[in-house]
């Protein structure tokens, strides 16, 4: 190796050398500066934490506790807001279109319904009986209410006014006090006539319809109705007493009978109502009990008050098919002869359906109140009174009252009890 060479290889190591110290002091004092940096900033931070702390405890004193803070606005809070806004919106947007793709017309609703309800194309067999047994039902219980809520209302409004007609009777108690209404009466009515010999007791009630023929009221029983007479026996089986449609009619006598001195048998007819209005309270008269509450009928006339005893009840029919081509005519208002009438009285005697033990004789008038009854189609349930003779009271000797063991019934009445009737062969009482 020449001395150059030699030099040169010298001259560089010493270089490497220096350059290796050099790295190691700037490594050796690094630390150190970094290290001074640090405990200075430490330094000042706790002077300055030393100084707030001082400062805000100054404040405190000086204030004594008062907050005296300076609000200082986000400026990347309305941003948020409008985002938030935005966010919302969009969502209420989204919303309202999923309720919008829910909403269904009228017509997509109502054949929706349709289809649940009534038997449709594509129905199983068994699922077309469901729908038509269920949509029967339910027809027939609506049906069924509004017939109920019907029937209601009619009994209240018959009710409410059957009380105001009874509200039209005026009681008086001197022959005085009778003149005084009448004169009161003609003053408010002066272009009524009234029948001659009339009471004034009636008089209002006559200004309301002038086809009154009296009242009838049976004592410890549901009865008390007015009476009413037209020219025939149809028109008040659908009318009532002021003349509108009514299913519960008016009681009225029959259109023969004399409604101011009777005649030997007076009848009145009247229905038989389901909610006991009418005539419904004389089914009590099908047992004895019944008439031994109530053995007195009272019929007020226009002109005078009469009674009579229940003589005799029984059942028959109105049609002639219900009893072998026959129906006993209870309804003869006068009797040809003693000796018809008297077999009129045994005809009874056979069918009562039971003995009250009042008699009865060819000279006494009689008082008949026919109704509806159903034991049969049809079937009539009647009740006959005996006028009180002069000078008889109203009382009635009950000990005599005895249950027919055996009352002539209509043949229909044996045939649906499976019975033979042993009044096949009887003799048929017909007027003469």
């Amino acid at each position: 190796m020449s001395d150059f060479e030699k030099d040169f290889l010298n001259e560089a190591e010493n270089e490497i050398d220096e350059s290796v110290y050099t790295d190691y002091e700037e490594q050796m004092t690094l630390p150190e500066a970094t290290l001074s940096d640090d405990v200075y900033a430490d330094i000042l931070k706790n002077t300055s934490e030393s100084d707030v702390t001082e400062e805000m405890t100054t404040r405190r004193s000086k204030y004594q506790g008062e907050q005296h803070l300076v609000e200082s606005e986000n400026p990347f809070q309305n941003d948020r807001e409008s985002e938030d806004k935005e966010i919302e919106k969009y969502s209420d947007f989204n919303a309202k279109a999923e309720e919008r793709k829910k909403v269904r017309t009228f017509d997509e609703i109502f054949r929706a319904w349709r289809k649940k309800i009534f038997p449709s194309k594509g129905d199983k067999k068994s699922e077309i009986i469901r729908k038509i047994v269920a949509d029967v039902s339910v027809v027939t219980l609506v049906g069924c209410a509004i017939a109920f809520g019907v029937l209601y209302v009619q009994s209240k409004n018959t009710q409410k006014a059957q009380r105001s007609i009874s509200n039209q009777i005026i009681e008086t108690d001197s022959a005085e006090q009778e003149e005084r209404l009448w004169e009161e009466f003609r003053a408010k009515y002066p272009n009524i006539t009234v029948p001659e010999g009339m009471s004034v007791k009636y008089a209002y009630l006559y200004a309301l319809n002038r086809q009154l023929a009296g009242w009838l009221s049976i004592p410890n029983s549901g009865v008390d109705v007015q009476v009413v007479q037209s020219t025939n026996n149809s028109e008040y089986l659908k009318k009532d007493f002021y003349g509108n449609y009514s299913r519960y009619g008016c009681p009225f006598m029959d259109y023969r009978n004399d409604a101011r001195f009777l005649n030997q048998n007076t009848i009145i007819y009247g229905h038989h109502m389901s909610d006991g209005l009418i005539f419904a309270e004389l089914s009590k008269y099908k047992e004895l009990n019944g008439f031994l509450e109530s053995p007195i009928l009272k019929l007020d006339t226009l002109y005078e008050t009469f009674y009579f005893k229940v003589y005799a009840v029984f059942i028959t029919n109105s049609r002639e098919q219900d009893d072998n081509g026959y129906i006993f005519n209870y309804t003869v208002t006068d009797f040809a002869s003693t000796e018809n009438f008297e077999a009129y009285i045994k005809a009874l005697d056979e069918r009562k359906l039971y003995t009250t033990g009042v008699d009865i004789n060819s000279a006494d008038k009689l008082l008949t109140l026919s109704t509806c009854t159903y034991e049969f189609t049809d079937a009539r349930l009647v009740v006959v009174g005996r006028m009180l003779r002069m000078g008889e009271t109203q009382d009635i000797d009950t000990t005599f009252a005895v249950t027919n063991g055996n009352p002539h019934y209509p043949q229909i009445w044996y045939s649906n009890k499976g019975m033979e009737n042993p009044y096949a062969d009887a003799e048929r009482w017909y007027p003469e």
